[in-house]
C-alpha cells in the first residue's frame, strides 16, 4: 500500500528536501504554526517528512523539520 508520503520520501519522488530550524509556536492535528526568520506561517502536517525537538523553552519549542524545498518556497518566498 502506498500512500503520498512514502512515496515522496521514495527514491523516485520529484523533491529536494531540506532540513529547517524553526520555532514552533502551536499545533493542530493536521497543521503546525511555525516561527521562521521572524515570520509566521501554518504548515500541513502532510508536508513534513520528520520532526526533530532540540528543547523546551515554556510554551515555545525549538525543532528541526524536514521538508520538501517546494513546499518550503510555497509559504517563505
Amino acid at each position: 500500500m502506498f500512500n503520498l508520503k512514502s512515496m515522496l520520501s521514495s527514491p523516485y519522488g520529484y523533491y529536494d528536501y531540506i532540513w529547517v530550524d524553526v520555532l514552533l509556536i502551536h499545533e493542530t492535528r493536521k497543521a503546525i504554526l511555525i516561527d521562521f526568520d521572524g515570520r509566521r506561517a501554518w504548515l500541513a502536517k502532510a508536508w513534513i517528512l520528520r520532526i526533530n525537538t532540540h528543547h523546551h523553552n515554556g510554551r515555545i519549542k525549538a525543532i528541526f523539520i524536514k521538508i520538501s524545498s517546494y513546499n518550503w518556497s510555497k509559504k517563505f518566498t
